[in-house]
């Protein structure tokens, strides 16, 4: 499975409540430990959820990327 966010496909622009830009801070997964983006692979969804966070205001927002599946 392939992430474009991750991959550098696509950036995604996802706007703040407060009017910023979000910043993609990675995927949610990077977040857990050192080997949660291994772990259960098989059973995931077919998104990608990247964590995305406000410069101006710190709100965070999860956003679910669909994922191409190359097999």
């Amino acid at each position: 499975m392939a992430c474009p966010l991750c991959n550098g496909i696509y950036t995604g622009r996802h706007i703040c409540t407060c009017g910023t830009p979000l910043e993609d801070t990675g995927p949610v997964t990077d977040y857990y430990g050192p080997y949660s983006p291994y772990f259960n692979l098989s059973f995931e969804a077919p998104v990608c959820v990247h964590l995305f966070s406000c410069p101006a205001c710190g709100r965070d927002r999860h956003v679910a990327v669909p994922v191409n599946n190359e097999n």
